[in-house]
């Protein structure tokens, strides 16, 4: 009798990780075919507004054939802008190297790096979680990452500067993905089953330095995580680990120091108006609450039911303790709102689109860390009174996947971003756009003197406007002058 209930068991196991394997492929062919149409858009992308300011000098030198000096332009004009601007070293030598100013032009790429990034990151960071930190299987994390990173791509609040502007875009989407890449380094490296080489210590310490050159946002939230990750260590006792992972934070730390002091946030910072910072925290915790009301709709929500089921699988055998919810809940909220301190602190506001696309991604990694630890504490408090059966997960994965469906109906399928960006490819929008901005740029470089240009009239939800203004002082009109190498830059009257 014991023997054909062991074998009963395996049998369910069996069948548990079969269906598991299948619910996951299918979640990963989804979130693949979702995406082709935001990766196909980038072909009609086109540089825009500050991309021509950072990358004017590379242009110009490569045009001239003087690949030397192109090679070495990033470095300076990183240097310049942190006497001049901001501090934000590691982020200004990328935007120097805007890939529609190589010897081969190739600004399509922009989301296919955004993408990629975020996508790789962030099921990096789920599988680290699941393997690392709560000692179950990958496939559990990947379910997580896939359901999630659909929803990020489809809702981002604002597509062009998501995807399409490189300036904007790598300045925080990539950014946040270079932060998971560190994070899931140093949890690997803290909490793996051996330590770290030396060699990959070294590697995290300048990954932790160069998110630190980029937005304060990423930069102060990754020096709070890594902190944490080290207080934790140091609660549990792994004085090795701790050895390993301390560099980094200090590494981290330097470099935010190393990007505030700059000469140039002096300068920026007499421009704008700023808060004061008990404000400016009370600000972000407000804003915080404001963010996850406008974003939790039903799809949202749904997605967050269809995550339960393997998180409680995550954390069903676990050695991690989940004994205080309230503090870790309200420790969660607050990483969440800190990234936007930075911005309310400086200029008083929560940032530009590019910045709260970075604010939404985030969301997301807020809602599945507070339903792991809520899931955590159930399983721990209730495991011997409850017993919860298999039939009720598969019932909770239907009833997600409708909530999501009658969430995309109900707010209508053009919410979907690609979608919209379907729709501005069929019907001509995207082919029209980058035909008008072909012949202006065209006009700008054979200019000779004053050039008198039209701005785009075919801009759609995924690709925006030069922006050209009658001021041919205008920053805008400027760095397009600057790029392509003419005196003057104007709008022309209609």
């Amino acid at each position: 009798m014991t023997g054909r209930c062991h074998i009963r068991g395996k049998e369910s196991d069996m069948k548990s990780e079969k269906a598991e394997k299948i619910l996951c492929y299918v979640l990963g062919a989804v979130f693949l075919l979702s995406i082709i149409p935001i990766l196909t858009m980038g072909f009609y992308a086109r540089p825009l507004w500050d991309d021509f300011d950072s990358s004017a000098g590379l242009h110009l030198m490569i045009e001239k054939g003087d690949y030397l000096g192109a090679l070495l332009q990033p470095i300076v004009w990183a240097k310049n802008m942190y006497y001049d601007w901001q501090g934000t070293y590691a982020a200004e030598i990328l935007f120097a190297i805007q890939p529609g100013a190589w010897p081969l032009p190739a600004y399509w790429i922009t989301p296919f790096v955004i993408v990629l990034s975020v996508s790789i990151s962030t099921i990096l960071f789920w599988t680290t979680v699941s393997e690392c930190v709560m000692g179950s299987k990958k496939i559990y994390g990947m379910i997580i990452a896939f359901a999630t990173l659909t929803m990020q791509f489809q809702y981002v609040p604002q597509i062009h500067q998501a995807f399409y502007w490189w300036n904007g875009t790598i300045y925080y989407s990539f950014f946040y993905a270079l932060f998971l890449f560190e994070i899931a380094a140093v949890i690997r490296m803290v909490m793996g089953e051996s330590p770290f080489s030396r060699k990959k210590v070294i590697l995290s310490a300048l990954l932790a330095f160069f998110v630190s050159g980029g937005n304060y946002s990423t930069a102060l939230v990754n020096i709070l995580v890594l902190s944490l990750i080290m207080i934790y260590v140091s609660v549990m006792k792994k004085k090795d680990r701790k050895k390993q992972g301390f560099p980094v934070l200090c590494v981290a730390v330097l470099g935010l120091v190393i990007s505030m002091i700059a000469p140039g946030n002096m300068q920026r910072a007499a421009e704008t108006v700023s808060m004061s910072p008990v404000k400016a925290v009370l600000t972000s915790l407000s804003y915080g609450l404001k963010t996850i009301k406008n974003w939790s709709h039903i799809q949202q929500i749904g997605t967050m039911l269809l995550c339960v089921p393997f998180l409680y699988l995550m954390v069903k055998n676990t050695k991690v303790r989940f004994r205080f919810p309230l503090v870790a809940l309200v420790l969660m909220f607050g990483l969440y709102c800190s990234q936007m301190t930075p911005p309310f602190y400086a200029v008083s506001y929560a940032g530009d689109w590019r910045q709260i696309d970075m604010y939404y991604y985030s969301y997301y990694l807020l809602m599945t860390g507070c339903l792991l630890y809520l899931v955590g504490w159930f399983v721990e408090k209730f495991k011997d009174r409850v017993k919860i059966r298999e039939s009720f997960f598969v019932t909770l994965v239907i009833v997600s996947l409708l909530a999501i469906v009658s969430g995309v109906v109900i707010d209508g399928y053009y919410s979907v971003n690609s979608y919209k960006i379907s729709a501005d490819i069929a019907k001509g929008r995207a082919a029209q756009y980058d035909k008008e901005y072909e012949a202006i740029i065209d006009t700008i470089r054979k200019s000779d003197g004053v050039c008198y240009v039209q701005d785009i009239n075919q801009w759609t939800n995924s690709l925006d406007k030069l922006y050209i203004d009658k001021d041919p002082d205008y920053w805008c009109n400027l760095s397009l002058a600057e790029y392509y190498g003419a005196d003057t830059v104007c709008l022309a009257e209609e």
